[in-house]
Order: C-alpha cells, then sequence, then structure tokens
C-alpha cells in the first residue's frame, strides 16, 4: 500500500514540494505520494483530523498554517515551541509530532564552515536561522529601525542570545563577515536589494553572500552580490535541505538531495 504524505498550505498548489519529495521516494524506492493539500484557512482544524484519519504519515507546513497548526498536535518538539512554528509533522502511532527543520535545513546546506555571520531579517525564517545557528559562529542580527524594533530584539535574545542592530549599522560589520544571509521578503516581488554592489565590494573576496529567496532567476540580492564577484546562492539549498531533514524524520533515512534538487529544476 503507497504511504502518504503532504503538504498543508494555502496556496499550496505552486510549491515545489510535491515534485522534490516524490523524486527523493523514487531514488530511494519507496512507495509513497506526496501532494499538496490546499487547505482554506477555516477549514485546517476540520481537514488535518480527517487526513490524519485517513492513513496519512507525515506532512509539511507552509503559510499561513506554520502556527495555527500547533495548538491540533500531539506533541511539539522544544525547538518549534520556542519558535512558535512547525514546519514538518510525523504521525507515529496516530501521534502527530511538530518540529521545525528550517533552521537546520539551511545551516547543513553552507558551502564552507563559519566563524562570523551576518543575518538581515527578524521574521519566522530568520527566527529559525539564528535559533539553530552553531554555537562557534559569531552572529549579527540586523533589521530596519521601525516602531516594533524593541519587540523585535527582544525576540532575537531570547532566540539566540544576541543584539539585535539597526540595518544603518551594517557597514561597519561588513568586511569581516563569511556568511551574509538575506532572510527578508525584499527582493522577492520587486527590483530592491537589502545591500548595493558598493557594499557587497566592502566584503571579504571568499564570503558566502545567501538569500533566503527562490527564483528561477538571480534575485537583485543574489545579482548586486554577483555583480562585486563575489559567490552568491539563492534559497535553493535551503529549500532542499529543510525537506530533506523532514523525509529523514519521516523515513529514517537520508534522501537523495541532489535527485530533489533536479526535480526542482526541472520544475522550472
Amino acid at each position: 500500500m503507497t504511504d502518504q504524505y503532504g503538504l498543508l498550505g494555502y496556496p499550496a498548489r505552486h510549491s515545489k514540494s510535491p515534485a522534490m519529495q516524490n523524486a527523493a521516494f523514487q531514488a530511494a524506492n519507496i512507495d509513497a505520494n506526496y501532494q499538496a493539500f490546499e487547505v482554506a484557512p477555516m477549514a485546517l482544524a476540520a481537514t488535518f483530523k480527517s487526513l490524519v484519519a485517513s492513513g496519512v504519515k507525515g506532512f509539511n507546513v507552509t503559510m499561513p498554517f506554520k502556527q495555527q497548526i500547533m495548538m491540533y498536535l500531539d506533541e511539539v518538539t522544544p525547538l518549534a515551541t520556542r519558535l512558535e512554528s512547525v514546519n514538518t509533522i510525523t504521525v507515529k502511532d496516530g501521534r502527530t509530532i511538530g518540529d521545525s527543520t528550517d533552521g537546520m535545513g539551511f545551516w547543513r546546506t553552507l558551502r564552507n564552515p563559519v566563524d562570523s555571520a551576518i543575518l538581515i531579517g527578524t521574521g519566522g525564517a530568520a527566527r529559525a536561522i539564528m535559533a539553530t545557528a552553531p554555537k562557534s559562529v559569531t552572529l549579527h542580527v540586523f533589521n530596519r529601525m521601525g516602531e516594533h524594533f524593541a519587540e523585535k530584539a527582544a525576540k532575537v535574545q531570547d532566540l539566540a542570545q544576541v543584539e539585535l542592530h539597526d540595518l544603518d549599522e551594517i557597514d561597519v560589520y561588513l568586511p569581516y563577515a563569511d556568511l551574509i544571509v538575506n532572510a527578508t521578503n525584499v527582493g522577492m516581488r520587486d527590483n530592491r536589494s537589502v545591500l548595493s554592489t558598493e557594499q557587497f565590494y566592502d566584503t571579504q573576496p571568499d564570503v558566502q553572500v545567501v538569500d533566503i529567496i527562490y527564483k528561477p532567476e538571480p534575485t537583485p540580492f543574489v545579482a548586486a552580490a554577483r555583480a562585486a564577484n563575489r559567490q552568491a546562492d539563492d534559497g535553493l539549498a535551503m529549500l532542499v535541505g529543510q525537506g530533506a531533514l523532514s523525509f529523514e524524520q519521516w523515513r529514517g533515512e537520508l534522501p537523495n538531495v541532489q535527485a530533489m534538487k533536479r526535480a526542482i529544476n526541472k520544475e522550472d
């Protein structure tokens, strides 16, 4: 009997997850199917309960349900509780267990070891990254000054035990970082970049630059870094990384990450 897995979200049909996870199942010779469950927000509780009762063995969770789903789970890991966010659910013996693989999915996919990192943003993805940062990494977190800055600073202190800096102060830190991450949504729907090419010229020549936004074409942040001859990657690795960790939790084995990447590229 084919094992069933799926994505809970609204909207969800645009997601790359079905292609990615089905490629992983196929590469591992596992009889399983992964599909997108597009759930109307008001129907989440009833739909989730019905899917679990039907025998679905695991889920990924995307917007807008990462926090809302928590109240319907039997158990939530300490990390997901701290983040107030769940992106992976495993069903074991009828019990639903929620976890977050976003942060670890990011750190696992970096090309080189990191000593000093700059993280721009304080949203859900940024919080997952800062909460799972290796203890050996010196982390500097930046956000634009605004009316909720103090509230965001308190959250950063709680999750990462570091100070939140005003984005206007970032130039002082750029020459010393070996990792720079854009974890904002700037550039997702427009041509703006959080940092300019001129600012990237002030960074180390071998700095790793990552924009967690994934698009078929280079994001403005990635393009600005590459224009300064810096190596830059988009959010594809993080997407695959968090999905691979979900697969590992569901199946107890490592997936074929290259097969997952190929499936996403084929979708584009």
